[in-house]
């Protein structure tokens, strides 16, 4: 039941990711707007957005899944490119954070840390899924 729960409250993300969107394409589309504030904005909808994409139940496979995680070397090779993507971003995020005193680049980094804080929930979502897959072969 809970988990049935928690897979409907997954669904916020589609409402979150389009709100995320629109952050990020409004400065370009507006020129009188700060183009970093917006990002900053966008990034931090988007980890939001990915977080609770962690919490779907990955039992419940659509095609393009299926494709990826029915091939295990594939699998693995894409979780891990993704899990080096995600810590690299987390780690720009600190060394921007910590190595400047400006304060639209420090923001920018707070929204890429976020981002990536986020991300980990869809690398975990992604483990979590290839793990069903390979516990139903026989």
């Amino acid at each position: 039941m809970i988990f049935k729960v928690f897979h409907y409250v997954s669904f916020i993300k589609y409402p979150i990711m389009i709100l995320a969107l629109y952050f990020l394409y409004r400065p370009i589309l507006n020129d009188q707007l700060d183009m970093v504030e917006g990002f900053n904005t966008g990034l931090i909808l988007m980890g939001v957005g990915l977080g609770l994409d962690s919490l779907k139940d990955y039992k419940k496979l659509n095609w393009l899944d299926r494709q990826v995680f029915h091939r295990p070397k594939f699998a693995k090779v894409y979780l891990a490119v993704l899990g080096v993507i995600i810590f690299s971003l987390i780690l720009l995020g600190l060394k921007e954070y910590f190595s400047t005193h400006d304060t639209k680049t420090k923001d920018l980094s707070i929204g890429i840390i976020v981002f990536g804080i986020g991300a980990i929930g869809f690398l975990k979502s992604g483990i979590q899924a290839a793990k069903d897959v390979e516990d139903e072969r026989p």
